[in-house]
């Protein structure tokens, strides 16, 4: 493989994770998750996200999730390392107790930026993968906007959501367990 064909790659993974990040980005300050109209005043900013692949189960799950395949529900946050609201996710991460149903799948154009972002935030408690280019969480279960949550069960993806707060994505999982 020539030099060329590395760097229009990189370039490539660049302009998709910078797409990601942006297409959520947007979504949050036009008021998509508090201010919508399908949104209930008051509510908790957490909704639907459409898009996102049902019932899919990934071929192989990454080692920081591997206990993901089975039991359940587990939540796996996506963050993107240039979203603004990610960063105040992964802040409010902080916060939260580790009960072992959290993952974190941080997507980012580069490596050196997502080893950063976990650092900066001690995402490590937590199992994480660096999804470089969102190419598995894209590929796996059509996740493509972030900050979102996916809800897997037993393997598959069962649920997926937009959110700006942590405490109210767990709460939003909560409430569905206890009505199933």
């Amino acid at each position: 493989m020539n030099y060329l064909t590395i760097i229009v790659m990189l370039l490539v993974a660049g302009a998709v994770v910078l797409l990601f990040a942006m297409a959520g980005e947007m979504y949050a300050r036009t008021g998509g998750l508090e201010g919508s109209p399908e949104s209930t005043p008051g509510g908790t900013g957490v909704r639907p996200l459409e898009g996102a692949r049902f019932g899919s189960r990934p071929g192989t799950w990454p080692e920081p999730f591997a206990r993901f395949g089975t039991g359940g529900p587990y939540l796996l946050l996506v963050l993107s390392t240039s979203c603004a609201s990610c960063e105040d996710v992964a802040a409010q991460l902080a916060d939260q107790p580790d009960t072992g149903d959290i993952g974190v799948v941080v997507t980012s154009a580069t490596f050196g930026d997502a080893v950063e972002f976990v650092q900066r935030h001690g995402l490590a408690r937590l199992p994480y993968l660096i999804d470089e280019g969102a190419a598995w969480v894209s590929t796996e279960f059509g996740v493509k906007i972030s900050p979102s949550a996916a809800v897997v069960k037993d393997g598959r993806l069962v649920s997926a959501l937009l959110f700006t707060d942590v405490a109210a994505v767990r709460a939003a999982v909560q409430a569905t367990k206890e009505a199933v």
